[in-house]
Protein backbone atom coordinates (compact mmCIF):
# COMPACT_ATOMS: atom_id res chain seq x y z
CA UNK A 1 0.00 0.00 0.00
CA UNK A 2 2.74 2.36 0.60
CA UNK A 3 4.56 1.97 -2.54
CA UNK A 4 1.71 2.25 -4.19
CA UNK A 5 0.28 5.75 -2.82
CA UNK A 6 4.44 7.03 -3.81
CA UNK A 7 3.37 6.09 -7.33
CA UNK A 8 0.59 8.36 -7.24
CA UNK A 9 2.45 11.20 -6.02
CA UNK A 10 4.94 10.75 -8.19
CA UNK A 11 2.15 10.89 -11.15
CA UNK A 12 0.37 14.05 -9.75
CA UNK A 13 3.71 15.61 -9.27
CA UNK A 14 4.63 15.25 -13.38
CA UNK A 15 1.72 16.61 -14.65
CA UNK A 16 1.73 19.81 -11.86
CA UNK A 17 5.32 20.77 -13.19
CA UNK A 18 3.82 20.24 -16.71
CA UNK A 19 1.31 22.97 -15.50
CA UNK A 20 4.17 25.26 -14.46
CA UNK A 21 6.08 25.11 -17.42
CA UNK A 22 3.38 26.14 -18.96
CA UNK A 23 2.17 29.03 -17.26
CA UNK A 24 5.88 29.77 -17.41
CA UNK A 25 6.17 29.77 -20.64
CA UNK A 26 3.30 32.08 -21.75
CA UNK A 27 4.36 34.79 -19.40
CA UNK A 28 7.15 35.42 -20.81
CA UNK A 29 5.94 35.32 -24.25
CA UNK A 30 3.57 37.33 -23.52
CA UNK A 31 5.70 39.61 -21.81
CA UNK A 32 7.57 39.55 -25.21
CA UNK A 33 4.55 40.58 -26.88
CA UNK A 34 3.66 43.42 -24.60
CA UNK A 35 6.49 44.81 -25.62
CA UNK A 36 6.75 44.65 -29.05
CA UNK A 37 3.47 46.37 -28.91
CA UNK A 38 4.37 49.18 -27.44
CA UNK A 39 7.07 49.44 -30.07
CA UNK A 40 4.77 49.12 -32.90
CA UNK A 41 2.95 52.08 -31.59
CA UNK A 42 5.65 54.17 -31.42
CA UNK A 43 6.19 53.26 -34.81
CA UNK A 44 2.89 53.78 -35.83
CA UNK A 45 2.17 57.06 -34.37
CA UNK A 46 5.19 58.42 -36.45
CA UNK A 47 3.75 56.99 -39.31
CA UNK A 48 0.18 58.81 -38.89
CA UNK A 49 1.79 61.98 -38.09
CA UNK A 50 4.42 61.87 -40.85
CA UNK A 51 1.67 61.25 -43.46
CA UNK A 52 -0.41 63.75 -42.58
CA UNK A 53 2.53 67.06 -42.17
CA UNK A 54 3.15 65.56 -45.93
CA UNK A 55 -0.88 65.73 -46.95
CA UNK A 56 -0.59 68.99 -45.55
CA UNK A 57 2.00 69.77 -48.12
CA UNK A 58 0.43 67.91 -50.88
CA UNK A 59 -2.97 66.42 -50.59
CA UNK A 60 -2.16 62.85 -52.18
CA UNK A 61 -3.66 59.67 -51.13
CA UNK A 62 -0.61 58.56 -52.82
CA UNK A 63 1.93 60.58 -50.68
CA UNK A 64 -0.24 59.49 -47.65
CA UNK A 65 0.69 56.05 -48.12
CA UNK A 66 3.95 56.50 -49.34
CA UNK A 67 5.32 58.47 -46.40
CA UNK A 68 3.56 56.18 -43.74
CA UNK A 69 5.40 53.32 -45.52
CA UNK A 70 8.83 54.98 -45.92
CA UNK A 71 8.84 55.68 -41.96
CA UNK A 72 7.65 52.21 -41.03
CA UNK A 73 10.79 50.99 -42.99
CA UNK A 74 12.95 52.99 -41.54
CA UNK A 75 11.84 51.29 -38.42
CA UNK A 76 12.28 47.92 -40.04
CA UNK A 77 8.39 46.82 -40.49
CA UNK A 78 7.78 45.71 -43.63
CA UNK A 79 4.87 47.54 -45.85
CA UNK A 80 3.35 44.01 -45.83
CA UNK A 81 2.67 44.26 -42.55
CA UNK A 82 1.71 48.20 -42.67
CA UNK A 83 -2.09 49.57 -43.82
CA UNK A 84 -3.18 53.12 -44.70
CA UNK A 85 -6.41 54.16 -44.98
CA UNK A 86 -7.54 58.03 -45.66
CA UNK A 87 -10.79 58.54 -43.51
CA UNK A 88 -13.11 61.37 -44.39
CA UNK A 89 -15.47 62.91 -42.55
CA UNK A 90 -13.88 60.94 -39.75
CA UNK A 91 -16.35 63.09 -36.99
CA UNK A 92 -17.99 66.19 -36.19
CA UNK A 93 -14.62 68.18 -35.20
CA UNK A 94 -12.69 66.46 -37.50
CA UNK A 95 -13.13 66.35 -41.18
CA UNK A 96 -10.08 64.48 -42.70
CA UNK A 97 -7.71 61.67 -40.55
CA UNK A 98 -5.38 59.26 -41.75
CA UNK A 99 -5.77 55.87 -40.06
CA UNK A 100 -2.01 53.34 -39.69
CA UNK A 101 -2.57 49.86 -38.91
CA UNK A 102 0.93 48.19 -37.70
CA UNK A 103 1.08 44.24 -37.10
CA UNK A 104 3.56 41.74 -36.36
CA UNK A 105 4.40 38.34 -35.12
CA UNK A 106 5.57 36.99 -32.32
CA UNK A 107 7.25 33.63 -32.08
CA UNK A 108 6.67 31.50 -29.58
CA UNK A 109 9.15 28.57 -28.17
CA UNK A 110 8.09 27.43 -24.30
CA UNK A 111 4.54 27.50 -25.10
CA UNK A 112 5.06 25.20 -28.41
CA UNK A 113 5.14 22.66 -25.16
CA UNK A 114 1.83 23.42 -24.89
CA UNK A 115 0.53 24.34 -28.45
CA UNK A 116 1.19 23.19 -32.11
CA UNK A 117 1.69 27.12 -33.32
CA UNK A 118 5.04 28.65 -33.78
CA UNK A 119 3.74 32.21 -33.18
CA UNK A 120 0.82 34.30 -32.49
CA UNK A 121 -0.55 38.51 -34.02
CA UNK A 122 0.27 41.46 -32.43
CA UNK A 123 -1.41 44.73 -34.16
CA UNK A 124 -1.42 48.59 -33.41
CA UNK A 125 -3.72 51.68 -34.50
CA UNK A 126 -2.68 54.82 -34.74
CA UNK A 127 -5.20 58.07 -36.51
CA UNK A 128 -3.45 61.88 -36.75
CA UNK A 129 -5.91 64.43 -38.15
CA UNK A 130 -4.99 66.07 -41.09
CA UNK A 131 -6.77 69.28 -39.89
CA UNK A 132 -7.61 69.78 -36.59
CA UNK A 133 -7.27 73.71 -35.66
CA UNK A 134 -9.41 76.22 -37.56
CA UNK A 135 -9.34 80.28 -38.51
CA UNK A 136 -12.07 82.04 -37.76
CA UNK A 137 -13.47 83.44 -41.23
CA UNK A 138 -14.30 87.08 -40.90
CA UNK A 139 -15.75 87.65 -44.50
CA UNK A 140 -18.39 85.18 -45.99
CA UNK A 141 -20.38 84.45 -48.65
CA UNK A 142 -23.14 81.96 -47.63
CA UNK A 143 -24.14 80.98 -51.20
CA UNK A 144 -24.17 77.43 -52.34
CA UNK A 145 -24.93 78.23 -56.36
CA UNK A 146 -24.44 81.67 -56.33
CA UNK A 147 -20.93 83.23 -57.36
CA UNK A 148 -19.43 83.66 -53.68
CA UNK A 149 -16.48 85.94 -53.56
CA UNK A 150 -15.14 88.40 -56.21
CA UNK A 151 -12.96 90.84 -56.44
CA UNK A 152 -11.96 93.31 -59.45
CA UNK A 153 -10.96 96.69 -60.26
CA UNK A 154 -7.68 96.28 -58.35
CA UNK A 155 -9.77 95.69 -54.46
CA UNK A 156 -7.46 94.74 -51.79
CA UNK A 157 -8.66 92.43 -48.92
CA UNK A 158 -6.88 92.58 -46.20
CA UNK A 159 -7.33 89.74 -43.27
CA UNK A 160 -4.27 89.35 -41.43
CA UNK A 161 -6.36 87.04 -38.58
CA UNK A 162 -8.87 85.58 -40.11
CA UNK A 163 -10.10 83.43 -43.58
CA UNK A 164 -12.32 84.83 -46.76
CA UNK A 165 -14.77 82.35 -46.82
CA UNK A 166 -16.65 81.12 -49.99
CA UNK A 167 -19.51 78.31 -49.85
CA UNK A 168 -19.19 78.62 -53.32
CA UNK A 169 -16.06 80.36 -56.12
CA UNK A 170 -13.56 82.63 -54.88
CA UNK A 171 -12.59 84.78 -57.86
CA UNK A 172 -9.98 86.95 -57.82
CA UNK A 173 -9.00 89.33 -61.13
CA UNK A 174 -7.94 92.74 -62.32
CA UNK A 175 -4.88 93.20 -60.32
CA UNK A 176 -6.79 92.78 -57.16
CA UNK A 177 -5.45 91.13 -54.26
CA UNK A 178 -6.39 88.94 -51.15
CA UNK A 179 -3.87 89.00 -48.12
CA UNK A 180 -5.61 86.69 -45.31
CA UNK A 181 -5.09 84.31 -42.87
CA UNK A 182 -6.79 81.54 -45.27
CA UNK A 183 -9.18 81.09 -47.59
CA UNK A 184 -11.44 78.83 -48.40
CA UNK A 185 -14.10 78.23 -51.34
CA UNK A 186 -16.54 75.16 -51.31
CA UNK A 187 -15.81 74.96 -55.08
CA UNK A 188 -13.11 76.71 -57.79
CA UNK A 189 -10.73 79.54 -56.38
CA UNK A 190 -9.29 81.27 -59.46
CA UNK A 191 -6.48 83.87 -59.95
CA UNK A 192 -5.94 86.26 -63.22
CA UNK A 193 -5.29 89.79 -64.59
CA UNK A 194 -2.27 90.08 -62.22
CA UNK A 195 -4.10 89.20 -59.50
CA UNK A 196 -2.31 87.17 -56.07
CA UNK A 197 -4.16 85.71 -53.32
CA UNK A 198 -1.63 85.51 -49.69
CA UNK A 199 -2.51 83.45 -47.32
CA UNK A 200 -1.34 80.79 -44.80
CA UNK A 201 -3.90 78.03 -46.41
CA UNK A 202 -5.93 77.84 -50.00
CA UNK A 203 -8.55 75.46 -49.33
CA UNK A 204 -10.77 74.97 -52.44
CA UNK A 205 -12.95 72.50 -53.39
CA UNK A 206 -12.86 71.57 -56.76
CA UNK A 207 -9.71 73.71 -58.78
CA UNK A 208 -7.61 75.95 -57.93
CA UNK A 209 -6.67 77.85 -61.33
CA UNK A 210 -3.17 80.51 -61.74
CA UNK A 211 -3.15 82.54 -64.96
CA UNK A 212 -0.10 83.83 -65.96
CA UNK A 213 0.81 86.79 -64.06
CA UNK A 214 -0.86 85.69 -61.33
CA UNK A 215 -0.05 84.49 -57.98
CA UNK A 216 -1.04 81.96 -55.26
CA UNK A 217 1.19 82.12 -52.32
CA UNK A 218 0.24 79.67 -49.39
CA UNK A 219 -0.53 76.25 -48.94
CA UNK A 220 -3.23 74.72 -51.09
CA UNK A 221 -5.33 72.46 -49.83
CA UNK A 222 -8.08 70.61 -51.87
CA UNK A 223 -11.07 69.10 -49.95
CA UNK A 224 -14.91 69.05 -49.33
CA UNK A 225 -15.56 71.99 -47.34
CA UNK A 226 -18.32 74.57 -46.43
CA UNK A 227 -18.33 77.89 -43.66
CA UNK A 228 -21.37 78.08 -41.42
CA UNK A 229 -23.91 80.85 -40.64
CA UNK A 230 -22.36 82.31 -37.46
CA UNK A 231 -25.38 84.41 -36.32
CA UNK A 232 -27.79 82.03 -37.62
CA UNK A 233 -30.18 81.39 -34.33
CA UNK A 234 -28.66 83.85 -32.89
CA UNK A 235 -31.29 85.10 -30.01
CA UNK A 236 -30.95 88.40 -30.14
CA UNK A 237 -31.10 88.86 -33.50
CA UNK A 238 -34.44 86.54 -33.54
CA UNK A 239 -35.95 88.96 -30.78
CA UNK A 240 -35.21 92.22 -32.76
CA UNK A 241 -36.73 91.24 -35.89
CA UNK A 242 -39.74 90.97 -34.28
CA UNK A 243 -39.83 94.52 -33.28
CA UNK A 244 -39.77 95.89 -36.65
CA UNK A 245 -43.41 96.91 -37.62
CA UNK A 246 -44.08 98.23 -34.03
CA UNK A 247 -44.39 101.83 -32.92
CA UNK A 248 -45.47 104.03 -29.94
CA UNK A 249 -48.70 106.12 -30.67
CA UNK A 250 -48.59 109.90 -29.43
CA UNK A 251 -51.43 110.73 -27.05
CA UNK A 252 -53.80 113.01 -27.46
CA UNK A 253 -54.24 114.50 -23.77
CA UNK A 254 -58.31 115.60 -23.18
CA UNK A 255 -57.58 119.91 -22.86
CA UNK A 256 -60.35 122.46 -21.91
CA UNK A 257 -61.72 124.59 -24.28
CA UNK A 258 -60.57 127.77 -22.56
CA UNK A 259 -60.21 131.58 -23.62
CA UNK A 260 -58.64 133.28 -26.86
CA UNK A 261 -55.29 134.83 -25.80
CA UNK A 262 -54.08 137.72 -28.05
CA UNK A 263 -51.32 139.85 -27.47
CA UNK A 264 -51.31 143.64 -28.49
CA UNK A 265 -48.71 146.81 -28.09
CA UNK A 266 -52.03 148.96 -26.21
CA UNK A 267 -52.22 149.39 -23.43
CA UNK A 268 -48.95 147.69 -21.63
CA UNK A 269 -51.01 145.83 -19.01
CA UNK A 270 -54.25 143.17 -19.40
CA UNK A 271 -55.26 140.71 -17.70
CA UNK A 272 -55.75 136.92 -18.85
CA UNK A 273 -57.75 134.11 -16.17
CA UNK A 274 -56.95 136.62 -13.01
CA UNK A 275 -53.15 136.73 -14.19
CA UNK A 276 -51.84 140.41 -15.14
CA UNK A 277 -49.22 140.98 -17.77
CA UNK A 278 -46.88 143.75 -18.55
CA UNK A 279 -45.33 144.91 -21.69
CA UNK A 280 -42.15 146.21 -22.13
CA UNK A 281 -40.17 146.96 -24.68
CA UNK A 282 -41.76 143.91 -27.31
CA UNK A 283 -42.08 141.32 -24.37
CA UNK A 284 -45.23 140.48 -22.32
CA UNK A 285 -44.26 139.05 -18.73
CA UNK A 286 -47.23 136.97 -17.53
CA UNK A 287 -46.57 135.14 -14.24
CA UNK A 288 -46.48 131.83 -13.45
CA UNK A 289 -49.41 129.48 -12.88
CA UNK A 290 -51.92 127.57 -15.14
CA UNK A 291 -52.97 129.14 -18.42
CA UNK A 292 -55.88 127.30 -20.46
CA UNK A 293 -56.07 128.98 -23.71
CA UNK A 294 -58.55 127.78 -26.63
CA UNK A 295 -56.68 130.13 -29.25
CA UNK A 296 -53.35 132.05 -28.94
CA UNK A 297 -51.80 134.67 -30.96
CA UNK A 298 -49.03 136.89 -30.15
CA UNK A 299 -48.55 138.89 -33.01
CA UNK A 300 -44.98 139.86 -33.73
CA UNK A 301 -44.43 140.23 -29.59
CA UNK A 302 -42.82 137.94 -27.33
CA UNK A 303 -45.08 136.37 -24.99
CA UNK A 304 -43.09 135.24 -21.37
CA UNK A 305 -44.80 132.96 -18.85
CA UNK A 306 -41.21 132.01 -16.44
CA UNK A 307 -41.25 129.82 -13.65
CA UNK A 308 -43.39 126.74 -13.68
CA UNK A 309 -46.68 126.49 -15.21
CA UNK A 310 -49.34 124.47 -16.74
CA UNK A 311 -50.17 125.58 -20.21
CA UNK A 312 -53.19 124.06 -22.26
CA UNK A 313 -54.01 125.19 -25.61
CA UNK A 314 -57.13 123.76 -27.31
CA UNK A 315 -57.25 125.32 -31.00
CA UNK A 316 -54.33 126.81 -32.72
CA UNK A 317 -51.04 128.80 -31.72
CA UNK A 318 -49.96 131.82 -33.98
CA UNK A 319 -46.69 133.96 -33.12
CA UNK A 320 -45.76 136.75 -35.57
CA UNK A 321 -42.72 137.71 -37.39
CA UNK A 322 -40.33 137.67 -35.08
CA UNK A 323 -42.45 136.43 -32.14
CA UNK A 324 -41.83 133.91 -29.18
CA UNK A 325 -43.16 131.83 -27.06
CA UNK A 326 -41.26 131.24 -24.09
CA UNK A 327 -42.68 129.03 -20.90
CA UNK A 328 -41.00 128.35 -18.75
CA UNK A 329 -40.76 124.44 -16.66
CA UNK A 330 -44.09 122.37 -16.64
CA UNK A 331 -46.68 120.49 -18.69
CA UNK A 332 -47.59 122.00 -22.28
CA UNK A 333 -50.25 120.31 -24.15
CA UNK A 334 -51.35 122.09 -27.32
CA UNK A 335 -53.97 119.87 -29.26
CA UNK A 336 -53.33 121.55 -32.17
CA UNK A 337 -50.47 121.93 -34.96
CA UNK A 338 -47.52 124.56 -34.28
CA UNK A 339 -46.18 126.09 -37.44
CA UNK A 340 -43.65 128.98 -37.54
CA UNK A 341 -42.49 130.96 -39.71
CA UNK A 342 -40.24 134.13 -40.73
CA UNK A 343 -37.62 133.69 -37.77
CA UNK A 344 -40.34 133.50 -35.07
CA UNK A 345 -39.35 130.53 -32.04
CA UNK A 346 -40.89 128.76 -29.43
CA UNK A 347 -39.17 127.29 -26.33
CA UNK A 348 -40.39 125.45 -23.52
CA UNK A 349 -39.04 124.12 -19.94
CA UNK A 350 -38.40 121.10 -19.08
CA UNK A 351 -41.68 119.28 -18.40
CA UNK A 352 -44.64 117.11 -19.90
CA UNK A 353 -44.54 118.31 -23.10
CA UNK A 354 -47.77 117.19 -26.03
CA UNK A 355 -48.33 119.20 -29.46
CA UNK A 356 -49.93 118.77 -32.53
CA UNK A 357 -47.87 118.71 -36.05
CA UNK A 358 -44.90 120.73 -35.81
CA UNK A 359 -43.79 122.88 -39.03
CA UNK A 360 -41.06 125.30 -38.80
CA UNK A 361 -39.66 127.46 -41.99
CA UNK A 362 -37.84 130.66 -42.40
CA UNK A 363 -35.33 130.24 -40.05
CA UNK A 364 -37.75 129.41 -36.62
CA UNK A 365 -37.13 127.75 -34.10
CA UNK A 366 -38.38 125.08 -31.15
CA UNK A 367 -36.55 124.41 -28.31
CA UNK A 368 -38.10 122.37 -25.72
CA UNK A 369 -36.85 121.07 -22.32
CA UNK A 370 -36.54 118.06 -20.33
CA UNK A 371 -39.38 115.45 -20.52
CA UNK A 372 -41.49 113.49 -22.26
CA UNK A 373 -42.74 114.30 -25.61
CA UNK A 374 -45.70 113.31 -27.48
CA UNK A 375 -46.10 114.90 -31.34
CA UNK A 376 -49.58 114.26 -32.74
CA UNK A 377 -48.26 114.35 -36.49
CA UNK A 378 -44.94 114.77 -38.42
CA UNK A 379 -42.17 117.16 -37.66
CA UNK A 380 -41.20 119.01 -40.96
CA UNK A 381 -38.59 121.65 -41.05
CA UNK A 382 -37.70 123.49 -44.25
CA UNK A 383 -34.50 124.83 -44.45
CA UNK A 384 -33.05 128.88 -44.02
CA UNK A 385 -31.69 127.59 -40.91
CA UNK A 386 -35.05 126.52 -39.17
CA UNK A 387 -34.10 124.03 -36.06
CA UNK A 388 -35.59 122.32 -33.42
CA UNK A 389 -34.22 120.77 -30.11
CA UNK A 390 -35.73 118.01 -27.90
CA UNK A 391 -34.41 117.30 -24.14
CA UNK A 392 -33.99 114.08 -22.81
CA UNK A 393 -37.08 112.32 -22.70
CA UNK A 394 -39.23 109.72 -24.39
CA UNK A 395 -40.18 110.65 -27.77
CA UNK A 396 -43.28 109.61 -29.55
CA UNK A 397 -43.64 110.93 -33.10
CA UNK A 398 -46.26 110.46 -35.90
CA UNK A 399 -46.68 111.19 -39.20
CA UNK A 400 -48.64 114.00 -41.38
CA UNK A 401 -51.19 111.08 -43.01
CA UNK A 402 -48.80 110.32 -45.81
CA UNK A 403 -46.72 108.48 -44.03
CA UNK A 404 -43.94 110.76 -43.29
CA UNK A 405 -42.75 111.20 -39.04
CA UNK A 406 -40.08 113.66 -39.98
CA UNK A 407 -39.02 115.52 -43.06
CA UNK A 408 -35.87 118.44 -43.20
CA UNK A 409 -34.87 120.19 -45.59
CA UNK A 410 -31.60 121.32 -46.69
CA UNK A 411 -30.35 124.46 -44.04
CA UNK A 412 -32.29 122.74 -41.54
CA UNK A 413 -31.91 120.53 -38.27
CA UNK A 414 -33.22 118.64 -35.67
CA UNK A 415 -31.62 117.27 -31.91
CA UNK A 416 -32.80 114.57 -30.37
CA UNK A 417 -31.27 113.97 -26.38
CA UNK A 418 -31.49 110.92 -24.64
CA UNK A 419 -34.55 108.59 -24.40
CA UNK A 420 -36.94 106.10 -25.84
CA UNK A 421 -37.49 107.09 -29.51
CA UNK A 422 -40.65 106.22 -31.47
CA UNK A 423 -41.46 107.31 -34.96
CA UNK A 424 -44.36 106.23 -36.62
CA UNK A 425 -43.21 107.13 -40.39
CA UNK A 426 -40.84 107.69 -42.27
CA UNK A 427 -37.69 109.81 -41.56
CA UNK A 428 -36.04 111.80 -44.75
CA UNK A 429 -33.03 114.29 -44.67
CA UNK A 430 -31.84 116.62 -47.41
CA UNK A 431 -28.22 117.52 -48.22
CA UNK A 432 -27.40 120.00 -45.87
CA UNK A 433 -29.40 119.47 -43.61
CA UNK A 434 -29.13 117.82 -39.83
CA UNK A 435 -30.47 114.87 -37.40
CA UNK A 436 -28.85 113.70 -34.16
CA UNK A 437 -30.42 110.88 -31.96
CA UNK A 438 -29.70 110.95 -28.50
CA UNK A 439 -28.87 107.56 -26.86
CA UNK A 440 -31.78 104.60 -26.00
CA UNK A 441 -32.15 100.78 -25.35
CA UNK A 442 -34.53 101.11 -28.70
CA UNK A 443 -35.08 103.88 -31.59
CA UNK A 444 -38.37 102.96 -33.48
CA UNK A 445 -38.90 103.78 -37.12
CA UNK A 446 -41.58 102.66 -38.84
CA UNK A 447 -40.69 103.24 -42.54
CA UNK A 448 -37.55 103.90 -44.24
CA UNK A 449 -34.54 106.18 -42.95
CA UNK A 450 -33.63 107.90 -45.74
CA UNK A 451 -30.57 110.50 -45.16
CA UNK A 452 -29.32 112.60 -47.25
CA UNK A 453 -27.37 115.25 -44.71
CA UNK A 454 -25.28 114.60 -41.99
CA UNK A 455 -26.10 112.19 -38.99
CA UNK A 456 -25.31 111.66 -35.65
CA UNK A 457 -26.74 107.93 -33.72
CA UNK A 458 -26.78 107.82 -30.10
CA UNK A 459 -25.88 104.25 -28.54
CA UNK A 460 -28.78 101.67 -28.62
CA UNK A 461 -30.72 99.71 -31.53
CA UNK A 462 -32.33 101.17 -34.32
CA UNK A 463 -35.00 99.07 -35.93
CA UNK A 464 -35.98 100.61 -38.77
CA UNK A 465 -38.79 99.01 -40.77
CA UNK A 466 -37.90 100.04 -44.02
CA UNK A 467 -34.42 100.73 -46.10
CA UNK A 468 -31.62 102.39 -45.30
CA UNK A 469 -30.31 104.96 -47.48
CA UNK A 470 -27.68 108.14 -47.78
CA UNK A 471 -26.82 108.64 -51.33
CA UNK A 472 -25.55 112.37 -51.59
CA UNK A 473 -23.00 112.77 -49.08
CA UNK A 474 -22.36 114.06 -45.85
CA UNK A 475 -21.14 112.54 -42.27
CA UNK A 476 -22.54 109.19 -40.42
CA UNK A 477 -20.99 108.73 -36.47
CA UNK A 478 -22.67 106.49 -33.83
CA UNK A 479 -20.98 104.70 -31.38
CA UNK A 480 -22.20 101.54 -29.63
CA UNK A 481 -25.23 101.39 -32.54
CA UNK A 482 -26.75 97.75 -34.02
CA UNK A 483 -29.24 99.51 -37.42
CA UNK A 484 -31.87 96.25 -37.76
CA UNK A 485 -33.18 96.59 -41.05
CA UNK A 486 -36.93 94.97 -43.03
CA UNK A 487 -35.56 96.61 -46.19
CA UNK A 488 -32.22 97.59 -47.78
CA UNK A 489 -29.10 98.99 -46.90
CA UNK A 490 -27.81 101.45 -49.38
CA UNK A 491 -24.85 103.87 -49.25
CA UNK A 492 -23.23 105.78 -51.42
CA UNK A 493 -22.42 109.28 -52.95
CA UNK A 494 -19.64 110.27 -51.10
CA UNK A 495 -20.75 109.71 -48.10
CA UNK A 496 -18.30 109.37 -44.91
CA UNK A 497 -18.97 106.87 -42.12
CA UNK A 498 -18.19 106.17 -38.93
CA UNK A 499 -19.98 103.74 -37.10
CA UNK A 500 -18.99 100.49 -34.35
CA UNK A 501 -21.03 98.32 -33.22
CA UNK A 502 -22.04 97.55 -28.99
CA UNK A 503 -18.81 95.92 -27.79
CA UNK A 504 -19.37 92.94 -24.48
CA UNK A 505 -19.34 95.74 -22.25
CA UNK A 506 -22.09 97.80 -23.67
CA UNK A 507 -25.59 98.64 -22.26
CA UNK A 508 -27.20 99.04 -25.22
CA UNK A 509 -27.47 97.17 -28.81
CA UNK A 510 -26.57 93.76 -30.07
CA UNK A 511 -22.46 92.87 -29.42
CA UNK A 512 -20.63 92.84 -32.46
CA UNK A 513 -23.75 93.53 -34.72
CA UNK A 514 -23.89 96.65 -36.74
CA UNK A 515 -26.11 95.62 -39.30
CA UNK A 516 -28.84 92.86 -39.98
CA UNK A 517 -31.42 92.59 -42.71
CA UNK A 518 -32.99 89.45 -44.15
CA UNK A 519 -34.15 91.56 -47.70
CA UNK A 520 -32.93 90.01 -50.97
CA UNK A 521 -32.92 93.08 -52.35
CA UNK A 522 -28.80 93.87 -53.15
CA UNK A 523 -26.38 96.02 -50.03
CA UNK A 524 -24.65 99.06 -51.81
CA UNK A 525 -21.74 101.14 -50.50
CA UNK A 526 -20.37 102.80 -53.48
CA UNK A 527 -19.52 106.07 -55.34
CA UNK A 528 -16.38 107.00 -53.12
CA UNK A 529 -18.00 106.51 -49.35
CA UNK A 530 -15.40 105.93 -46.76
CA UNK A 531 -16.47 103.67 -44.35
CA UNK A 532 -15.11 103.15 -41.05
CA UNK A 533 -17.47 100.36 -39.64
CA UNK A 534 -16.41 98.71 -36.76
CA UNK A 535 -19.28 95.13 -36.45
CA UNK A 536 -20.65 92.29 -38.29
CA UNK A 537 -22.92 93.24 -41.69
CA UNK A 538 -25.38 90.85 -41.62
CA UNK A 539 -27.12 90.58 -45.04
CA UNK A 540 -27.08 86.79 -45.48
CA UNK A 541 -30.01 86.71 -47.93
CA UNK A 542 -28.48 89.67 -49.97
CA UNK A 543 -26.04 90.55 -52.26
CA UNK A 544 -23.10 92.52 -50.79
CA UNK A 545 -21.88 95.07 -53.73
CA UNK A 546 -19.12 97.71 -53.09
CA UNK A 547 -18.08 99.61 -56.10
CA UNK A 548 -17.03 103.03 -57.15
CA UNK A 549 -13.92 103.41 -54.88
CA UNK A 550 -15.94 102.99 -51.90
CA UNK A 551 -13.39 101.94 -48.87
CA UNK A 552 -14.72 99.98 -45.74
CA UNK A 553 -12.58 99.43 -42.46
CA UNK A 554 -12.91 99.11 -39.11
CA UNK A 555 -11.47 97.60 -35.50
CA UNK A 556 -13.79 94.39 -35.67
CA UNK A 557 -14.92 94.12 -39.24
CA UNK A 558 -17.15 91.12 -40.83
CA UNK A 559 -18.93 91.04 -43.70
CA UNK A 560 -21.64 88.40 -43.84
CA UNK A 561 -23.86 88.11 -47.01
CA UNK A 562 -25.53 85.68 -49.49
CA UNK A 563 -22.41 87.07 -51.90
CA UNK A 564 -19.41 89.47 -51.90
CA UNK A 565 -18.60 91.66 -55.07
CA UNK A 566 -16.33 94.24 -54.51
CA UNK A 567 -14.73 96.45 -57.04
CA UNK A 568 -12.26 99.52 -57.35
CA UNK A 569 -11.81 99.89 -53.59
CA UNK A 570 -10.07 98.72 -50.17
CA UNK A 571 -11.93 96.57 -47.97
CA UNK A 572 -10.18 95.35 -44.22
CA UNK A 573 -11.44 92.39 -42.53
CA UNK A 574 -11.13 91.80 -38.64
CA UNK A 575 -12.77 89.26 -36.27
CA UNK A 576 -15.35 90.15 -33.78
CA UNK A 577 -15.02 88.60 -30.26
CA UNK A 578 -17.97 87.28 -30.05
CA UNK A 579 -18.84 85.91 -33.21
CA UNK A 580 -15.84 83.27 -33.82
CA UNK A 581 -17.91 80.32 -34.78
CA UNK A 582 -17.49 80.30 -38.58
CA UNK A 583 -13.88 78.79 -39.16
CA UNK A 584 -11.55 77.81 -41.88
CA UNK A 585 -9.67 75.12 -42.00
CA UNK A 586 -5.81 75.56 -41.05
CA UNK A 587 -2.93 73.00 -41.52
CA UNK A 588 -1.98 71.65 -37.78
CA UNK A 589 -2.35 68.12 -37.49
CA UNK A 590 -2.43 66.32 -34.46
CA UNK A 591 -2.95 62.49 -33.02
CA UNK A 592 -6.03 61.53 -32.00
CA UNK A 593 -6.08 57.87 -31.35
Amino acid sequence: MVSDQRGAVSIIGAFTLIAVIGIAAFSIELGQGYQKKINYQGIADAAALGAANAYITNPSDILLNSTANAIANANGISSANVTVTHLANYSSTVSDAVKVVVTGSVPLFFARILSSATSYTVSVISIASLSSSTTPACIIALSASSSGVSLSGGTRVTAPKCAVASNTTISVAGGSTISAKATMSSADTSVNGGSNITADTITYGTLASVASGSSITGTQLKKSNSTADPLAGNAALAAAWTKLGTYTAPTTPAVPAGEDFQLGYYPTTMTFQGKTGTLIGSTWYFPAGTYNIRSLNTQSLTLSIPGTSNVTVSNSVTIGGGGKLLIGDGPVSIAAPVTLGGGTSMTLGAGRHYVGQISLGGGSSVTMGAGDLDVNGAILIDGGGSAMIVGAGNDAIGNNGSGVAINLSGGSSLKFSDGAFSANGAITTSGGSSISFGAAANHIINGDLNLNGSSTFGAGTYTINGAFTNNTGGTMSGSNVTFILAGSLNVAGGTSVNLSAPTGTSSYGITDVLFATRTTTATILGGGTQDSLSGAVYVPNSDFQMSGGASVSGACFMLIAKTVTLSSGPAAGTMCASLTSSSANSSNVTLIQ
